[in-house]
């Protein structure tokens, strides 16, 4: 059960009743309960580097306990991507989380104060890499986890955030990984075309700013691991890429950028609404 209030809010002039549940994410219209951006482009298959990750946890468990593994530990290896991953959702949380009260100090709400800057080191990096790339680009903030719907094509979300960026419309969505996927593409031009739909608003552009998990220190021993195992199967070391603490990457180069997405994520909602009902797994008896 859900413990965070539901927050309600109203879109198309008053005409569309939109309730959000924070604690399990769930998004209802009009009473009617909606699939999420985020869960339609869930159909884009990125199992290949996160197959990578979990094996490589499970590699290091194995060499940390070798000649001492119970049938338990064994086991407990099995589940360690899960809780891994799940600890990297939290930090990434941390940092959002902190930016969104940077915002909305910024945008002078009420009761918003200046945050304090984080005591964990992952969470400050990210924090002042964010107020330096604002402060760069000249950002005036608009809004931010604002809820977007579109009508004509049935689905929810909410922005991170929507700002004057070098004196142009733009949205901004947030990641903390140590990487971007070309998913956040989709993610962005979705929000762009429901708010474009519901708002009338003509967005100039969009980025997406990725905030390292890991320090320096941290991401040198993973990418020496690499290398060793590489290594170990007889193959030349690779260079993997610098550290980068910080990332913006604006993602509208040509005027057709957004226009191209906005498709894709429409084709991506399509797939995975046939996936849906025609899966036989998921739809046997």
């Amino acid at each position: 059960m859900d413990k965070t209030p539901a927050v309600e809010s109203t879109l198309y002039k008053g005409k569309v009743a939109i309730r959000f549940l924070p604690d399990s994410h769930a998004y209802y219209v009009d009473g009617k309960r909606k699939t999420g951006v985020t869960t339609f482009i869930g159909i884009v298959d990125k199992s290949r580097a996160l197959i990578g990750w979990a094996t490589e946890l499970y590699r290091d468990f194995l060499l940390e306990n070798f000649g001492k593994l119970t049938e338990a530990q064994i086991y407990e290896g099995c589940d360690l991507h899960s809780v891994r991953k799940q600890e990297a959702a939290d930090t990434g949380t941390k940092i959002h989380d902190w930016c969104e009260r940077y915002i909305r100090y910024e945008l002078k709400e009420k009761g918003a104060e200046m945050p304090e800057m984080p005591e964990d080191s992952a969470v400050q990096i990210g924090a002042m890499a964010f107020m330096d790339w604002a402060k760069e680009h000249k950002v005036k903030f608009l809004s931010t986890e604002r809820v977007v719907y579109s009508k004509k094509h049935d689905f929810i979300g909410t922005m991170d955030i929507e700002a004057k960026i070098d004196g142009k419309l733009c949205l901004v969505d947030l990641k903390s990984s140590n990487g971007l996927y070309n998913t956040v593409r989709l993610q962005t031009a979705a929000y762009v075309l429901a708010d474009q739909e519901e708002s009338g608003k003509e967005y100039e552009g969009r980025w997406a700013i990725r905030l390292a998990k890991e320090t320096e220190k941290e991401h040198k021993v993973r990418m020496d691991k690499k290398n060793l195992a590489r290594a170990r199967r007889g193959k030349d070391a690779y260079a993997y890429p610098a550290y980068q603490v910080f990332e913006a990457k604006f993602l509208d180069e040509t005027p057709e950028d957004m226009k191209r997405d906005m498709e894709a994520f429409l084709s991506a909602k399509n797939l995975y609404r046939w996936n849906n009902e025609t899966d036989f797994f998921k739809n046997r008896e």
